[in-house]
């Protein structure tokens, strides 16, 4: 009771921000979600049009983390700068910001669109012995061209929401995805199985919902910049002059780590969604449905992060050091908190939660045995998760990339390949391989945060 009294100020601080953004970042994987269980019930019995999404998503989703690490960037040091009370600083950075973001925007529609011939080999390639996947290439293909082209309005609308988050708003940013979500739902119900006079879509319908929704999503956040007054102060210091290589610079420098870790990690996933192909197609749409229940969850843990990253980079700017460790402690409170009740929701009620994305009686019961497994690393997940969000926070992000590279290229995929391919564990053995790899990673980057908050106390 005294340890829960000593940080609830913090506590409530962190929840009053990690609240909304738990459904403006949520809302960002979640169209996966939608897509994923409506698509699931699409198909019924046929796992191929589970799988197609599972094959497109997961290629894009590489690209999506990737470009949204860059985009972080804008909000610690938005943070800093507003915590100082710089506000012209601020809305040179937010214009840089967006010029930086709409530049991310176009190489990651030109990287994807040359990853688009990938697909189309794809299913041949992994394909199990005596089982042609190439089924599963041809419907990902119409679905994974609507999100590519969902990218520019995608980050326009990153761009805005970080700067927001960096200021300590949150809530527009909230009503904007979850009215975008609705909406999504929506309209995948429609393309999907052919409402309102439409013909069915399937997996492409999906992909068109998801585009469609993005696309408002960043008209009603520009509109919400154009409108609201607060924001009035920070176009006056908007030229052309303000956007330097040295603003971009600075935002490329914080960024770039932070996209390298979320590459890294999702690299991990996605290889194993990948290579769960070559187990078949009940693997493949199983490992599909496990992950998108992860993915629910653990963007709980990047509310949370989100939240401690905004009040550290506010701490680092008014340089109010005797906050930072009890900011830290209720931050991994908070986390292992979800974390628990996860993973107890994961072993409790897999086989209904399993159900809910598809009616395949084997797809469900794989998905159960994978969920057991996904179960144990909750916590090595969330550990590491907040201890990143807590460094990109301190600005100190440098050593985050020779981590991620022990953690996931050393460990994680080689004993994930050995035990899946050797032992002949299949995808069991890929997951084993990433509770390694995340172990390895919650360990080094909690004792590195340790390390720079009692330098930061001293």
């Amino acid at each position: 009771m005294i340890l829960l009294t000593k940080y609830t100020p913090y506590y409530k601080r962190l929840l009053k921000l990690a609240l909304p953004v738990v459904i403006a970042q949520a809302g960002q994987l979640t169209t996966q979600f939608a897509d994923t269980a409506m698509v699931g019930q699409y198909g019924g019995n046929d796992p191929v049009p589970l799988a197609a999404v599972s094959l497109g998503s997961s290629l894009f989703l590489l690209i999506y983390l990737a470009a949204m690490g860059l985009a972080m960037s804008i909000t610690p040091l938005v943070g800093e700068h507003y915590a100082r009370g710089n506000r012209r600083r601020v809305g040179h950075l937010f214009l840089n910001g967006i010029v930086y973001s709409i530049a991310i925007g176009v190489v990651g529609t030109a990287i994807a669109l040359a990853l688009r011939p990938f697909i189309g080999v794809l299913g041949e390639w992994m394909s199990s012995p005596g089982e042609s996947v190439e089924a599963v290439s041809e419907m990902a293909l119409p679905y994974y061209d609507m999100l590519v082209w969902s990218i520019m309005p995608l980050m326009i609308f990153l761009a805005v929401k970080q700067f927001l988050e960096g200021l300590g708003t949150t809530k527009i940013a909230m009503w904007i995805t979850l009215l975008g979500n609705i909406a999504n739902v929506a309209l995948n119900y429609i393309f999907i199985f052919g409402k309102c006079g439409l013909e069915p879509m399937g997996a492409e319908g999906a992909g068109l919902a998801t585009l469609i929704s993005r696309v408002g999503q960043m008209g009603a956040i520009i509109a919400v910049f154009y409108l609201w007054r607060r924001l009035r102060i920070y176009r006056t210091f908007f030229s052309r002059k303000a956007v330097t290589f040295k603003h971009i610079s600075s935002l490329i420098k914080i960024g770039f780590p932070i996209s390298f870790q979320m590459i890294l990690e999702s690299a991990a996933f996605i290889l194993t969604s990948i290579l769960a192909l070559s187990f078949g197609k009940v693997a493949a749409g199983s490992m599909q449905v496990a992950f998108s229940i992860a993915n629910v969850a653990w963007m709980i843990t990047v509310a949370i992060g989100s939240a401690a990253t905004i009040l550290v980079s506010h701490i680092h700017g008014n340089r109010h050091t005797e906050e930072l460790r009890p900011t830290v402690t209720a931050t991994y409170h908070l986390g292992l908190l979800w974390a628990t009740l996860m993973a107890i929701i994961f072993v409790t009620l897999r086989e209904p939660i399993a159900a809910i994305f598809t009616d395949n009686t084997e797809v469900i019961a794989l998905t159960a045995e994978l969920m057991l497994l996904i179960a144990i690393y909750q916590f090595s997940d969330s550990i590491q998760g907040l201890s990143i969000s807590l460094m990109r926070g301190m600005q100190d992000v440098k050593i985050i990339m020779p981590i991620v590279l022990c953690s996931y290229l050393v460990l994680n995929i080689p004993i994930g390949i050995l035990l899946a391919y050797h032992f002949d564990m299949g995808c069991r053995g890929l997951v084993i391989g990433l509770i390694v790899g995340l172990s390895s990673a919650a360990l080094m980057t909690a004792l590195r945060l340790r390390k720079k908050v009692t330098e930061a106390g001293k």
